[in-house]
């Protein structure tokens, strides 16, 4: 939930909360900015209409020893993938080498046309591999 709600705030500008019962009723609330909204969906509670649509406060867990939990991710790397290079002519994609664990969630935003989707098939096996890479099972 926690990366969703950081894409949202990334991408929004405003925010609308949804809530209801399935195949009873549905309520949209008014627009608030990113900031109040989150914290609206949150709590589980509309202060303008005096609402509470949750029972439960969602929170998330702090980390004190974050130093700690990020050496733990790094010695736990599962993934990794070479530098890899494709090129289709006027579009030349260059990736740099990497690893990733399988805790972790990774998002990818940019402008279409940027690579997102090749990246993700060099990664899968899907689309031929440059030549310098001989293999790349992720």
């Amino acid at each position: 939930v926690e990366h969703d709600l950081s894409v949202l705030d990334y991408l929004s500008d405003f925010i609308c909360v949804l809530y209801g019962t399935p195949g009873a009723y549905g309520v949209v609330t008014m627009p608030f900015g990113v900031r109040e909204g989150i914290n609206i969906f949150l709590d589980g509670f509309v202060p303008t209409e005096n609402l509470r649509f949750r029972e439960q406060v969602l929170t998330f867990k702090v980390s004190e020893t974050a130093e700690k939990e990020e050496e733990h991710i790094k010695r736990d790397a599962r993934y990794q993938y070479p530098d890899m290079i494709k090129d289709y002519g006027p579009f030349k994609l260059e990736v740099m080498k990497g690893d990733f664990t399988d805790s972790e969630i990774v998002v990818m935003l940019g402008e279409n046309g940027t690579g997102k989707t090749t990246f993700i098939k060099m990664l899968a096996g899907i689309t031929n591999l440059p030549q310098h890479v001989k293999s790349c099972r992720v």
